[in-house]
């Protein structure tokens, strides 16, 4: 492993990212972001649920944050299959006690493969019906499609080969509470697939905001609020754009993370 320790420009917390496998990108924070715009749940004790968590990003932007949206009790629940990942997450839940001496009671990861949710249904069962929301940055691409090297963890965190978006709609299902929302964000070009399985599932989806990489490109990414039980009605954001005519992050991007938050992206 090859790990360096990068700002966030959050309230003074670090992450520990590993150069050799797939750090986060725009796309995890736009998540992070989206979903304390739009958890509606102020001064009450929200528990949430990170899937495919990767380094921790998505959880420790929440926490960072908290504070700020009104969320004065958070407790976040994230699961990785990668061990090594697993290893970097809590290190720096350990670095960022400085910030918080209660994360590390607050945020707990597992090294596990959420398939086992669905599997070993005496486990996992008192986690059924118990999350507020749940927040997922899944694989974007399909078995199948592009190239895949099994031996590249860069390349097994794109591909869906171990994980499909079926199987985390599925574990959303059996982990959210009734009328709790699930926020992603996923490829555009999947969207029309991913609301099908969704609704298969008993969700409908509530919100959707495309983002575009430039005011007159097609969107490549959405960012989507699914509600497990909810009625059909949906409600389209004003789109994100990333970057201006001068190939500069724009304003609202800069506004969502800071202008030096996005050194460890660059």
């Amino acid at each position: 492993m090859n790990i360096k320790l990068d700002d966030l420009e959050v309230n003074n917390y670090m992450i520990y990212q590993d150069r050799d496998a797939f750090c986060f990108g725009l796309d995890s924070v736009l998540l992070a972001n989206f979903f304390l715009n739009n958890i509606n749940m102020v001064n009450d004790s929200v528990n949430v649920c990170d899937l495919c968590s990767g380094n921790l990003i998505i959880p420790l932007i929440i926490y960072a944050k908290r504070k700020k949206y009104n969320l004065n009790s958070v407790k976040i629940s994230a699961f990785e299959i990668d061990n090594d990942q697993v290893i970097i997450s809590n290190k720096s839940l350990d670095y960022n006690l400085k910030n918080d001496k209660d994360i590390k009671d607050d945020i707990k990861v597992y090294n596990e493969d959420i398939k086992n949710i669905i599997i070993n249904k005496d486990k996992y069962k008192n986690l059924y019906n118990t999350f507020d929301a749940i927040t997922v940055n899944p694989p974007y691409i399909k078995s199948g499609s592009g190239e895949f090297n099994e031996n590249d963890k860069i390349s097994v965190a794109k591909h869906e080969v171990y994980l499909s978006f079926n199987d985390i709609v599925e574990v959303s299902k059996l982990l959210l509470k009734s009328n709790k929302k699930l926020f992603i964000i996923h490829r555009t070009e999947r969207l029309t697939e991913i609301s099908n399985i969704l609704y298969k599932n008993d969700f409908r989806i509530k919100t959707l905001q495309f983002i575009h990489p430039k005011k007159n490109k097609p969107s490549n990414l959405v960012l989507i609020i699914a509600v497990k039980g909810a009625k059909d009605g949906l409600k389209v954001l004003e789109p994100i754009i990333v970057f201006d005519e001068k190939d500069k992050y724009t304003n609202e991007i800069l506004s969502i993370y800071g202008k030096d938050g996005f050194k460890s992206l660059l």
